[in-house]
């Protein structure tokens, strides 16, 4: 069975912290693992706060549209109004051995982002981004006897 939930914020910190609690709330709702909502949650701030910072550059009203998709995996569907941005066309290279803080702008984050996830993919739209992201749970490792 698939559950699916569409939101809607304003592309300020006030619509950034809703956003946040909404993934808690929806996590336990849907009785999702303390890891799985930590990884969407981290990959959610990021691109909310690189929506509000480079898309739109500053808080404003335009919206930020999150939709959640759940089965046997979780499906995030991240939008917006900003210019055009595939931020999976980022690929690991030399930098990726740079310490965060010293990285080029923006390559931490989409690091951070591509590792939290097992696949994105962008969808451009007219006028705006989508980012459709997967969620696989983590499974325990054990060690055979």
């Amino acid at each position: 069975m698939k559950t699916e939930l569409k939101l809607s914020f304003p592309a300020t910190t006030r619509g950034l912290i809703a956003a946040l609690e909404r993934m808690s709330h929806i996590g336990v709702t849907w009785n999702l693992g303390g890891d799985l909502v930590s990884r969407v949650r981290i990959v959610v701030e990021e691109l909310f706060s690189n929506t509000v910072k480079y898309g739109y550059g500053e808080e404003c009203e335009r919206p930020v549209r999150v939709r959640l998709l759940a089965g046997l995996i979780l499906t995030l569907v991240y939008e917006d109004d900003a210019a055009p941005f595939d931020s999976t066309r980022w690929k690991p290279d030399e930098t990726a051995n740079i310490a965060a803080n010293d990285r080029p702008e923006g390559q931490a984050g989409i690091m951070l982002v591509m590792g939290l996830s097992s696949s994105a993919r962008y969808l451009p739209r007219p006028g705006g981004n989508c980012l459709e992201i997967t969620f696989e749970p983590k499974t325990a490792v054990t060690d055979a006897p």
